[in-house]
């Protein structure tokens, strides 16, 4: 599978159904997602283990699945007649909801905003539409309350950016449950460092309050994607308080602040720019078998890259202090582990087109959503 890295090599992973999989909620995943180290790369600090969420769904992978399981079973309980969520113009979120809730048989809208344009949000887009997407373009932020407004309706189950709710945040919840069980069974020892993207907030929150509720020592590094340090953490945090108390742990504010660090050095111009850094992590990442996007993964793998020492970025290596600071690792002696969360679906996005109906060309009004640089 492009992008995967599932093969006979892998030593047969068969995916399977996680047998704590919440109450009722949708089994669209299949659990656990594998692990692996990334043995090719030449790195001065430690060892780069990947967690690859690429791959938990045929149709469609990524971080969306585990969120859009509870959020989605939940509106189906509830009645919902229609899912309405907002989104970039390129938004995997939206696709995945486009998806997936045509599959319990309810149609998807969207609001979608502009963002820069590259190829893969170009595709992404496409296959929102082909799969049934209802898209509203708004030509900003500030009007997509307005919008939302407009377009609401009785029956209608609202989604959040990202699938971000406290609902869809106990999915990766579950998820540190699921890689803890991973490190117990010997698959991957227990990481220094988590790295995971920060879009909006949820898949770094639910891993935070997993980690901190069952005592997995660990430091969850979340590379902003979108916003500055101060407003990724502070969304991180809120997001992972909710979710510690509705899975009722002790996960205390203080808890989790000590257990968080953003880095918002890969950001670049801001949500959706490639980077030069990005682009060099995407060509690294090829060499482990995965595929990277420009705008949450390439970002977030170059933060990993950084933390490890890697010499291909353009950036200075971080030195002692810096790490120490970033990491929490104090340790004298060993290796710095770093698990990276793959979070970009190994699915190619011609694929997904192809299993949908056809469209050749954008409307003009959703085209001009995807800017120049």
């Amino acid at each position: 599978m492009d992008g995967g890295r599932v093969s006979a090599g892998d030593g047969g992973w068969t995916p399977r159904q996680a047998p704590d999989q919440a109450e009722g909620s949708l089994a669209l995943g299949r659990y656990p997602s594998p692990v692996f180290r990334a043995e090719s790369l030449e790195l001065d600090r430690g060892e780069l283990w990947v967690k690859n969420d690429g791959v938990v769904n045929e149709v469609y992978g990524g971080n969306k699945v585990r969120k859009l399981e509870r959020i989605l079973s939940k509106a189906a309980a509830r009645g919902a007649t229609r899912v309405l969520t907002v989104g970039a113009a390129g938004s995997h979120h939206v696709l995945a909801t486009a998806l997936f809730a045509r599959q319990l048989g309810l149609p998807a809208v969207a609001v979608l905003t502009p963002q820069p344009w590259t190829e893969h949000a170009e595709a992404t887009l496409r296959a929102s539409l082909r799969a049934g997407l209802e898209a509203h373009p708004a030509r900003g932020i500030s009007q997509v309350p307005l919008a939302l407004a407009r377009l609401r309706r009785r029956g209608d189950a609202l989604i959040p950016v990202g699938g971000s709710s406290v609902c869809g945040v106990m999915g990766y919840h579950q998820a540190a449950l699921e890689l803890r069980a991973q490190i117990e069974a010997g698959e991957l020892p227990a990481p220094d460092v988590i790295v995971a993207a920060v879009g909006s907030g949820g898949t770094a929150a639910g891993l935070l309050a997993g980690c901190v509720s069952t005592g997995l020592p660990c430091t969850v590094v979340g590379v902003s994607v979108a916003t500055g340090r101060r407003v990724s953490r502070a969304l991180v945090l809120w997001l992972a308080r909710a979710a510690a108390r509705r899975a009722g742990a002790g996960a205390s504010w203080r808890r989790l602040s000590q257990s968080l660090r953003v880095e918002d050095g890969q950001l670049g111009p801001g949500y959706g720019y490639p980077t030069r850094s990005g682009a060099i992590a995407t060509e690294v990442a090829r060499r482990t078998g995965l595929v990277l996007d420009p705008t949450y993964t390439a970002k977030t793998f170059a933060g990993a890259l950084r933390l490890l020492g890697s010499r291909e970025l353009p950036e200075p290596p971080l030195d002692s202090s810096q790490l120490a600071e970033m990491t929490g690792h104090f340790k004298n002696a060993g290796p710095l582990r770093v698990l990276y969360w793959h979070t970009l679906s190994a699915v190619p996005l011609e694929a997904v087109a192809r299993a949908s109906s056809t469209m050749n060309s954008l409307p003009t009004t959703l085209s001009e959503l995807l800017h120049t640089q």
